[in-house]
């Protein structure tokens, strides 16, 4: 079959040329695997970003990507760390007590790539010789407290508890409630005060989280004791890691269904030519370079919808952050554990998985289509209908 021939029936298969039946029937085909691939990117990018975004404000706020268990470590210059006092508590105000993680930090803490992750949403200006300690808007909730006022608050060791009254001099929101009802901040020197023999002290060092690893091994290396965010937080990082693979696994499955679905637009195209086919037959076309030029058809529209789905489903996920803070605000509780405030990360390398998956099911799918009604391609295919 010469080229010509084989360029002609590409372009009648995709509807450039013939009928404007088959022409409609392409397109709506295209707007199906568009719409449906544009969804699960949409649903890949938003698991992803949602799963990232909670693990680095986990590392922000609670622990530091590394945490070095020494006491003596390089300054800022070297590393962006932050001395921290940690210890555990009640606080309790006049009708209800809550068990909280206190961090003792210093002035700088909350700055820089920390700033960016909290809201400051009430600050007392009140001097006061209290100990001042910054709740979350969730944890004010649950104690009914506001900025400004006093709440009693109970640490130390089982043999040594140290009560006393301190200051809500803030209250801020993370946008991660299940991180929020816990962690309290508070003045270093002052927790240590209090707290004495019970307070903990590391050094929180923050970085991008692909250098976790590599920066771990060189400060083990130097010998240092270090853990990661992971390490101190196990079930949270393996749910993360779990709610990723466990999405990415379903659409990959779904994707690979879409790549079905197209075999259906390959029975379609022949069953519109299946006269033409069979002239071709009996003039001494082989079926091969026939069925090739429609699964080179059904491949076209797959690698456009594709294009077109994946670019779609990105444009979707970029819209998310101007649409969630709209939910975040009506505090709905279906979404009260869901982090709804987080950048938008495109992870390439499983967009590009799951194209060449939908890609090799079409191609596999639309291969065995066509052997089957080639096949059925007979001499009364040439009587009129």
């Amino acid at each position: 079959m010469s080229g010509r021939l084989f360029s002609l029936l590409i372009r009648r298969s995709l509807g450039l040329i013939g009928t404007g039946a088959s022409r409609r029937r392409i397109l709506f085909q295209i707007l199906m695997i568009t719409l449906s691939l544009s969804a699960l990117v949409f649903a890949l990018i938003f698991v992803t970003s949602m799963s990232d975004a909670i693990a680095n404000k986990y590392a922000l706020l609670n622990s530091g990507h590394l945490i070095v268990h020494d006491r003596v470590f390089p300054t800022s210059a070297s590393y962006d760390s932050h001395l921290v006092g940690t210890s555990y508590g009640l606080i309790y105000s006049k009708e209800r007590t809550a068990l909280v993680f206190l961090k003792g930090v210093e002035d700088d803490y909350l700055a820089g790539r920390r700033k960016d992750e909290l809201t400051i949403l009430e600050e007392s200006g009140e001097p006061t010789t209290l100990m001042k300690v910054m709740i979350s808007k969730s944890l004010a909730g649950t104690l009914g407290v506001r900025s400004g006022e006093n709440l009693a608050l109970m640490i130390g060791t089982e043999e040594h508890v140290r009560p006393t009254l301190v200051r809500v001099g803030a209250v801020y929101d993370s946008g991660y409630k299940e991180l929020d009802e816990l962690l309290v901040f508070t003045d270093l020197s002052s927790l240590v005060r209090l707290g004495g023999e019970s307070v903990s002290f590391h050094h929180e060092v923050l970085l991008e989280m692909d250098r976790i690893e590599e920066v771990r091994n060189r400060l083990v290396g130097e010998g240092h004791r270090v853990t990661t965010w992971s390490d101190e937080a196990p079930l949270i990082a393996g749910n993360l890691i779990t709610s990723k693979e466990a999405t990415f696994i379903i659409i990959g499955l779904i994707g690979l269904l879409l790549g079905y679905a197209t075999s259906e637009l390959v029975r379609q195209m022949v069953e519109d030519d299946r006269r033409q086919i069979t002239v071709l037959l009996l003039l001494g076309s082989r079926r091969r370079p026939v069925g090739l030029s429609y699964l080179v058809a059904v491949l076209i529209v797959t690698i456009i919808a594709l294009i077109l789905g994946t670019a779609l489903g990105i444009l979707l996920a970029h819209a998310v952050p101007k649409v969630l803070p709209l939910i975040e605000k009506r505090s709905l509780p279906l979404f009260s554990f869901y982090l709804l405030r987080f950048p938008v990360a495109v992870p390439t390398a499983r967009i590009l998985i799951l194209g060449a998956l939908v890609i090799l099911s079409s191609a596999v799918t639309v291969f065995f289509s066509l052997r089957r009604a080639l096949r059925r391609q007979k001499i009364g295919s040439l009587a009129y209908d």
